[in-house]
């Protein structure tokens, strides 16, 4: 009787280990999609890694090239859209958050026609935070990194 309960919870354990391994997603698998971020990174911002979340998921749905005419003529598909169109061009100036208009519409508060994001999707703390230094930093995009509209992601 003491041999089958030993060789029954062995069994129960292998099962349970077992169970549990089938659960788990491969690590590869969890890291292809991006998330919040939620602490500033140490060191230089990564445009791809940081900031490319930020701009896909918050701005991209109004400011796309179609939609631009009727978002104040501000696309953030390339870089040189970025950083050459809308009706007070440049909206980001590397090296100068605080003259940067982008980071000027985003921290504009409340309900305000101006506000970008609209209320409530607004960005704020570590995102902020991160779009700020990576002005700061120089705003680096590379040529090659074209943004995509959240509904025509296909993979990150």
């Amino acid at each position: 009787m003491t041999t089958f309960i030993q060789l029954s919870s062995l069994c129960l354990g292998a099962l349970i280990m077992q169970v549990n391994s089938c659960n788990k997603e491969p690590v590869a698998e969890q890291e292809q999609y991006p998330s919040w971020p939620t602490k500033v990174p140490k060191g230089k911002i990564d445009f791809e890694k940081n900031v490319r979340p930020i701009l896909v998921i918050n701005c991209l749905e109004c400011h796309n090239s179609e939609s631009a005419p009727e978002n104040g003529n501000f696309s953030l598909e390339t870089r040189t859209l970025a950083f050459t169109t809308g009706k007070h061009a440049p909206a980001i100036i590397p090296g100068r958050p605080d003259d940067s208009l982008l980071i000027s519409v985003l921290t504009i508060e409340g309900i305000h026609y101006g506000s970008m994001p609209p209320t409530p999707d607004k960005i704020w703390g570590v995102r902020m935070e991160i779009l700020r230094r990576w002005i700061e930093e120089g705003a680096e995009w590379p040529e090659s990194v074209r943004l995509v509209h959240p509904k025509d992601l296909k993979e990150w």
